[in-house]
C-alpha cells in the first residue's frame, strides 16, 4: 500500500533536507559531477531528443505501458536524457503491468522486439506497484545479467514500504557500485571498475 499524502510529504522533505546540491557543490566523484552537469542539468527538451533520436520515444513508451503509475513529465525527460546519453543496446523493461520474463529483453538496435537468450543487459526499468519480492526476484535476475557500463533505474523508491526495501537491497547488491536517489526514481550503475560503494542523495 502506498504511503499517504503526508507521509510521503514528510520523506520528500527530508530528502530535500540531505539531499546534495543539485549544482554538484561538494560533490567528489567525477562521474557523478558529470551526471549531474550532463544529465540533470541538461537543456535539450524532451521533443528535441525525441526528434533526434526515435527510439528514446519508444522505450519511454514501454516503460509508460509496463507501469500503471504514469511517470511525471520531470522523470520522462530525465530517463530520455539518460537513454539518449548512454545508448543502451539491450533493455529490459517491467512494472506491474508488464512481469519480467526470464531471458527476454528489448533490442533498441531495431524496432521494439523481444529477443531471446541475451547473455548481457544495458539498461533495465523496473516500476513501482510489484510486490517485493517478485520484484527482487526479477531485479536480481537482471543485475546478474549487467556489465560495468549497465544502469538500472527503480521507479518509486519511497513510494511505499515495499519499493524502500527493495532499493535498500538492491543498493547491496553485489554487481551495484554506486547508486544515486532523486526521490521519485533511483538509479544504479554497475560500473565494477569501483572498488568501493559509493550511494549519493541528489536534490531534483
Amino acid at each position: 500500500m502506498r504511503y499517504s499524502t503526508p507521509t510521503l510529504l514528510l520523506k520528500y522533505l527530508y530528502y530535500y533536507w540531505v539531499a546534495a546540491n543539485v549544482k554538484g557543490h561538494g560533490i567528489h566523484s567525477p562521474f557523478v559531477f558529470k551526471f549531474i552537469k550532463e544529465i540533470l542539468n541538461a537543456k535539450k527538451s524532451l521533443e528535441l531528443i525525441e526528434s533526434s533520436a526515435p527510439v528514446v520515444k519508444k522505450i519511454l513508451q514501454e516503460i509508460e505501458a509496463a507501469s500503471s503509475s504514469r511517470l511525471s513529465p520531470k522523470i520522462k525527460l530525465l530517463i530520455a536524457r539518460l537513454l539518449q546519453s548512454y545508448h543502451p543496446i539491450t533493455i529490459s523493461v517491467t512494472g506491474d503491468k508488464k512481469q519480467f520474463e526470464v531471458d527476454s529483453t528489448i533490442n533498441s538496435n531495431a524496432s521494439i522486439e523481444l529477443i531471446e537468450s541475451v547473455e548481457s543487459i544495458d539498461f533495465a526499468f523496473i516500476g513501482d506497484g510489484q510486490d517485493e519480492a517478485t520484484m527482487l526476484h526479477s531485479a536480481s535476475d537482471l543485475i546478474d545479467k549487467m556489465h560495468s557500463n549497465s544502469w538500472v533505474i527503480l521507479h518509486g523508491i519511497h513510494m511505499d514500504s515495499n519499493m524502500e526495501a527493495a532499493w535498500n537491497q538492491l543498493k547491496q547488491h553485489a554487481n551495484i557500485r554506486l547508486t544515486i536517489d532523486l526521490f521519485a526514481i533511483g538509479v544504479l550503475f554497475c560500473r565494477k571498475e569501483q572498488k568501493e560503494k559509493e550511494h549519493f542523495i541528489i536534490r531534483y
